[in-house]
């Protein structure tokens, strides 16, 4: 019987362990593991998240756009929205975390752009890379998140090094911010700002000078306006002055040492100083305090602008301030009111010393007294003949009408005289008058016909020189031989004449008695050859202007009726 076959081995169970995972799932286990890990490192690198607000978004893209602090990108646009009342926009920056301690409470953004002004040409690295924001690191320690952008970059980092300072100015002329600052027309420094003081009378300036340029800067330092073109026009030529072709266009400031001064002390940053208008008048001496005087014209003062020199002799002592009118009804008359000021300080060892006790303003007052008692008077001259422009000149007039100066009024009046332009004008008019009562047309025409009558004898003398001349031409060589003999005979009874005049006047006064006799014959003798010498002149004269009669002989006078032509009293004349 065949053996049964083996029963089949009962199935073993085995239990499936839940825990355990496929190698399906490696993969995306460990993409969610650096997933995690980006997410932390990028949580751990992350820095602030902060709000900047701009007027514009002009050239800003989300995303895009990059943040940069001295070229270095520290963070990146997330977000651009404009704010609920549409008035500005929102920027929303995210920065890395090493620039966390930048978003502090002082820092200061604004979008970089290209930008051409008084300063230059700036941002021009953007044209291919698009505008940025640019940072300024704050010097606070208070976090901040909300930020207000400006609208231009700043003019000075606060991590730039030197010094600023205030300049006190009347008006601002052709400065603007960025206008450069100049020493020795080497650009130094510029203007950062401007500023109206709380009276409005004044203005400040605020420059700010890169060191170690800051250094040049100490109290004997001057500065003044370098704007446009300085022209002068004086006795010396014609002075032209600039400090470059920048500051002609967009204004600047120079500042210098005045010659021959000492050595000042240092300053601190934010020290205030005048700004002169000029070169000139920033290098002059220290004027001191001014002295108010006035003074009253009776005459026009065109050309008379506030400003003005007030010179002593030559010396430049004071200016004009201001020029109006002083009504006196009474008179009728309306003068001119000119108020100036004056600088003792400038007339030098002319100003003496103050006695012990008294004020130097009192001294001064009672100097001017002086000089007035002397013949000092105020007086207008012209200053410049191509301008017109006139001056106040303060000269020792001779012989002058005695005058008070009241020392002691609050506003001392200096006494004026006529200008030399006004005197002048007078004299010209005087001499026009004068010149208006001369009749010149009755004193031309009488000059033509005086002139016509010269004509007119001038032709009948032409006429009667052509004839004799065509007479003396027709004459025979035996008249001309005559006439030549008759010529010669003058000239040698002339040298007797002579001859015998020196002999005579040679003689001894002692022998006039013994020679009266002779010297009677020969007196006699004399005058019968000046008598012949006159009629032979005269008979000479009469050929020359009647050749004709030594072939026709003279015509027969009027009177005694017709002579024979061979009568030789005839042929001569009386």
């Amino acid at each position: 019987m065949p053996e049964p076959a083996p029963l089949a081995a009962e199935p073993e169970t085995v239990r499936q362990n839940r825990l355990r995972l496929s190698l399906v799932w490696i993969v995306p286990i460990v993409a969610v593991l650096i997933g995690i890990g980006l997410v932390l490192r990028s949580l751990l690198l992350a820095g602030p998240q902060i709000t900047i607000e701009f007027r514009s978004a002009d050239g800003i893209e989300a995303r895009r756009t990059e943040v940069r602090f001295k070229e270095v990108v520290i963070g990146h646009v997330r977000r651009v929205q404009l704010r609920p009342d549409h008035q500005a926009v929102l920027v929303t920056v995210d920065l890395d975390k090493s620039a966390e301690s930048l978003a502090v409470e002082d820092a200061r953004f604004w979008i970089v752009r290209p930008r051409i002004g008084t300063g230059g040409v700036s941002g021009l690295s953007t044209l291919l890379s698009g505008a940025y924001i640019g940072v300024d690191a704050g010097a606070s320690t208070e976090p901040r998140r909300e930020f207000t952008g400006l609208d231009n970059p700043p003019l000075v980092l606060r991590d730039e090094h030197g010094s600023s300072f205030v300049l006190r100015a009347d008006d601002l002329g052709s400065l603007d911010v960025g206008s450069p600052v100049y020493h020795r027309r080497v650009p130094v420094g510029r203007v950062v700002g401007y500023t109206l003081d709380a009276d409005h009378e004044s203005l400040q300036v605020q420059v700010f000078i890169s060191a170690p340029y800051d250094k040049l800067v100490d109290r004997r330092s001057r500065f003044w306006n370098a704007s446009g073109v300085e022209l002068a026009l004086n006795a010396g030529g014609l002075t032209l002055n600039t400090q470059s072709l920048v500051s002609m266009i967009a204004g600047g400031v120079a500042f210098a040492d005045p010659p021959d001064a000492q050595p000042g002390a240092a300053v601190e940053s934010g020290h205030a100083f005048k700004l002169y208008d000029t070169e000139h008048a920033a290098m002059a001496p220290r004027d001191g305090r001014p002295m108010r005087v006035r003074m009253v014209f009776a005459q026009s003062l065109r050309g008379l602008e506030a400003g003005a020199p007030i010179d002593l002799l030559g010396i430049e002592i004071g200016t004009v301030r201001s020029i109006g009118f002083l009504a006196e009804p009474a008179s009728g008359k309306l003068p001119m009111e000119v108020m100036a000021d004056l600088y003792p300080a400038r007339m030098g060892a002319l100003r003496g010393r103050r006695a012990p006790g008294v004020e130097r303003e009192k001294s001064d007052r009672a100097l001017v007294g002086r000089l007035v008692e002397h013949g000092l008077r105020a007086q207008l001259r012209a200053g410049n003949l191509l301008t017109g422009a006139q001056y106040v000149a303060l000269d020792f007039v001779p012989k002058a009408a005695p005058v008070r100066f009241d020392a002691a009024a609050a506003l001392p009046t200096l006494p004026t005289v006529p200008g030399t332009l006004d005197s002048l004008q007078a004299q010209v008019a005087d001499i026009v008058a004068e010149l208006s009562k001369v009749r010149f047309g009755a004193i031309g025409s009488q000059l033509q016909s005086t002139l016509k009558s010269l004509d007119t004898t001038g032709a009948s003398l032409q006429a009667v020189l052509t004839s004799a001349d065509a007479t003396l031409r027709q004459l025979t060589p035996a008249a001309r031989e005559a006439l030549a003999g008759v010529q010669q005979t003058l000239k040698q009874t002339e040298q007797t004449l002579q001859q015998a005049q020196k002999t005579l006047s040679s003689a001894d006064a002692n022998l006039l008695d013994e020679r009266a006799p002779l010297q009677r014959n020969a007196g006699q003798t004399l005058a019968e050859m000046q008598r012949a010498a006159q009629s032979l002149r005269v008979l000479a004269d009469y050929l020359q202007r009647h050749p004709e009669s030594l072939l026709r002989g003279k015509p027969a006078d009027p009177d005694t009726g017709a002579a024979s032509v061979g009568d030789p009293k005839e042929q001569a004349p009386k």
